[in-house]
């Protein structure tokens, strides 16, 4: 039962006598008088209604009640302990629960999420981090409500202005096709082509579904959707058995399906594009995410700089 009188200084005294067994010692031991020190103790044993030590002209030793007490008396302060710690490296975004949210598209995140998350861990060992993947408006909202405090997204807007970002790479849309297509030998196609073709694409409902409208403003009209596939590689098998075409995100390229072939657009200078990006409230000023955006600057820049390099080679 809880006790309001219970002190943790009525705790740390009564450790302090069972491990000198000399009240002197202990008081010095605490930095206090020793009058001060008996006086706790007394309180101690009247708020728990037994004696813990017996005192006679031999010394102190401590009653049975009082071994069990000195158990008990250890894990409380070993847990208070270990609680201001936790507080302290909290405070200093070392300890504590990281939730981040992510889009499942391998295409766009595939590399990036688990090179943030290894660094993180090595620099912040003692935080936990749970991933929950969500499209990007849940992930707004989650941010909103302060349910995940990051996001790795894909998106083709600009975000509301309550969010920053950081953004981690651009990615353009190539046609997609069966090595058997009539399109397969070209070096590239046009946009008003692919769409021509029997097509596969991303739900309307999905955060890709923009892309719908964009390529009716570019075309004026709309592809010959046979099937929306929100799975790249179901997409990619039904190309592949080249029962249609499609468009995917080039860094979809790294993936490797026999049997299909990439094609850049020709008409390049459409903005038929997304970003993929870290985002977060601008007004979270949390020591955790603080630390989180620290290491996935860290991890992006030399993303950049080996990226330069290889360019350059």
């Amino acid at each position: 039962m809880h006790n309001d009188q219970l002190e943790l200084r009525h705790v740390r005294a009564f450790m302090a006598v069972s491990q000198e067994l000399h009240f002197r010692r202990a008081a010095e031991k605490l930095y206090i008088a020793q009058p001060a020190l008996s006086q706790q103790i007394l309180q101690l044993e009247r708020i728990l209604g037994v004696r813990l030590f017996e005192r006679n002209h031999h010394g102190v030793r401590l009653t049975s009640a009082g071994e069990l007490f000195v158990q008990d008396a250890a894990r409380i302060l070993e847990q208070v302990d270990l609680s201001l710690m936790h507080m302290q490296q909290a405070q200093s975004g070392q300890w504590g629960r990281l939730e981040i949210g992510f889009v499942n598209a391998e295409v766009a995140t595939m590399n990036i999420i688990p090179e943030v998350l290894t660094s993180y861990r090595r620099h912040f060992p003692e935080v936990t981090v749970q991933l929950k993947e969500m499209y990007l408006q849940e992930q707004l909202q989650s941010l909103k409500e302060q349910r995940i405090q990051a996001g790795f997204a894909a998106t083709f807007e600009d975000l509301p202005a309550e969010f920053d970002a950081e953004v981690l790479q651009h990615v353009p849309f190539v046609a997609v096709c069966s090595e058997r297509h009539h399109f397969a030998h070209r070096s590239a196609v046009a946009l008003a082509d692919v769409i021509e073709e029997p097509f596969f694409f991303c739900p309307r409902d999905s955060d890709s579904g923009v892309l719908y409208e964009r390529i009716e403003r570019i075309c004026g009209r709309s592809p010959r959707v046979q099937q929306e596939v929100s799975e790249i590689h179901i997409l990619l098998g039904l190309v592949a058995a080249d029962l249609g075409v499609s468009l995917v995100a080039s860094s979809a390229m790294g993936l490797s399906v026999p049997g299909v072939v990439y094609l850049p657009l020709s008409d390049l200078d459409h903005n038929l594009a997304f970003r993929t990006v870290l985002l977060w409230r601008r007004d979270a000023r949390s020591p955790l995410l603080q630390g989180f955006l620290a290491v996935a600057r860290e991890v992006f820049a030399q993303r950049k700089k080996e990226l330069l390099t290889c360019k350059t080679a």
